[in-house]
């Protein structure tokens, strides 16, 4: 019962990869462990799947860092749609950039940096104002008994208006600029049976000549130069 797993007032204790502090084969998560947000529990949930995988797996969940998110991983969404790269042949040649066993025109740069206001095209953007939520006060001779919400959610409408400002920082959200302003045609998109998320165009490095064009008029700054300045 709860008072062999948990406390008196029913709450579970857990260490930093959410198994209980008792019993190695049991992890947790969710409002047994502290009364929270939905958005609480399912991170409590990712983290406690990954320490059952690693621990299924014969290892010691891993010490996760102090601030914990989760990042996009392209190389599973590959796996998940049976496009993993395939194996390398271990054979040094140049130009490997047509060959499938590496990930080509990807990196993640939100995992080690912010993408700065320069880098994006922001002629792209047009102002639109934030969706504030409206607010109570609360004076003193309410607030013992007070259960009201005192923050206003926002309406569906300006739900979707504030979601629309995002102006997707460092990912690519296909608009087509690079395909359309590359003057060399090295820029396509992705043939459909091998596109998926984070998967949309590629680039003929043969084509390439360098001018930057597709980063300046790419609108989130995804679009990195390796080489030429």
């Amino acid at each position: 019962g709860m008072t062999e797993l948990g406390d008196a007032r029913g709450f579970i204790p857990v260490d930093g990869v959410y198994r209980h502090k008792n019993h190695e084969n049991m992890f947790v998560g969710g409002d047994v462990i502290r009364p929270h947000l939905l958005t609480t529990a399912i991170g409590h949930a990712g983290i406690a799947v990954a320490g059952i995988d690693a621990f299924l797996s014969g290892h010691d969940p891993e010490k996760r860092p102090k601030i914990d998110k989760f990042q996009f991983d392209l190389l599973a969404k590959l796996r998940e749609c049976d496009l993993a790269p395939s194996d390398y042949n271990h054979q040094q040649v140049r130009g490997t950039d047509s060959d499938d066993y590496a990930i080509h025109n990807y990196e993640d740069r939100s995992k080690v940096e912010i993408i700065q206001s320069k880098d994006l095209f922001l002629g792209h953007f047009g102002y639109q104002a934030r969706e504030k939520r409206g607010e109570h006060d609360i004076d003193a001779n309410h607030v013992l008994g007070h259960f009201d919400e005192r923050i206003e959610g926002l309406s569906e409408e300006a739900a979707k208006k504030e979601a629309g400002r995002c102006m997707s920082c460092g990912m690519c959200f296909e608009c087509d600029n690079c395909v359309i302003y590359c003057p060399q045609n090295a820029v396509s998109r992705v043939k459909k049976d091998k596109k998926t998320m984070g998967r949309y165009v590629e680039t003929d490095y043969g084509k390439c000549i360098g001018c930057h064009i597709c980063a300046d008029v790419c609108p989130t700054g995804y679009i990195q130069m390796g080489l030429g300045e």
